[in-house]
């Protein structure tokens, strides 16, 4: 009797590892699910704030050989139109270098694409900052170099509504500028929420 009863416990033992094992093994599955789709999705925002960069990067690369134009045009001094220029190839590589990650490769490690995307927001909002300080003189030095031309050509009186308008279109440009910033903040910080939540932090 007491043989049979050892027999059957042991069938119960047995069945049990059984079950602990396919729910280890269901768990386990469940965690690479989850961690493929945690990287499938930081993967998809990564290369929509490369799209996003790289349309401004067009934009900027496109208005150099405008401001060179409105030099001969418009009359603007070099130093205005040079500067203009090492600002836009600045931008340009600022954003390449603050953003360049390999996509496919993202993810591999969670916890150092974190790392990299913390350091990513932490270098935007510095690029952002100094772009600020850099652009308000700018905005004002273009504004007296429109002025100057538009005055000796049709008079002060037209100059100062041609200048407040392009004033008003430096601050919707600002505005623009911020709303993107923001966008892009916002899915770097998605994309850690999303690697913290699967690491349970």
């Amino acid at each position: 009797m007491e043989t049979v009863n050892n027999t059957h416990n042991e069938f119960e033992l047995d069945d049990l590892r059984q079950q602990m094992a396919a729910i280890k093994e269901k768990v386990d599955q469940q965690g690479h699910l989850n961690e493929k789709l945690v990287k499938e999705a930081i993967q998809s925002k990564m290369k929509g704030v490369h799209r996003t960069l790289f349309k401004l990067s067009l934009v900027a690369l496109l208005c150099i050989p405008c401001y060179i134009a409105m030099k001969y045009i418009y009359n603007f001094s070099w130093p205005f139109v040079i500067v203009t220029i090492l600002m836009l190839i600045g931008f340009v590589l600022a954003d390449y270098l603050i953003n360049r990650l390999d996509v496919s490769h993202m993810g591999d490690d969670l916890v150092a694409t974190a790392r990299k995307l913390a350091q990513m927001k932490k270098n935007r909002s510095l690029s952002q900052k100094i772009g600020i300080v850099v652009t308000i003189p700018w905005l004002a030095w273009f504004c007296y170099e429109s002025f100057m031309h538009r005055a000796i050509t049709y008079g002060t009186a037209d100059t100062w509504g041609y200048v407040i308008t392009c004033f008003v279109c430096g601050i919707i440009g600002a505005i623009i500028g911020i709303r993107i910033f923001r966008k892009m903040q916002r899915a770097n910080d998605e994309m850690i929420d999303q690697i913290n939540e699967l690491s349970g932090k």
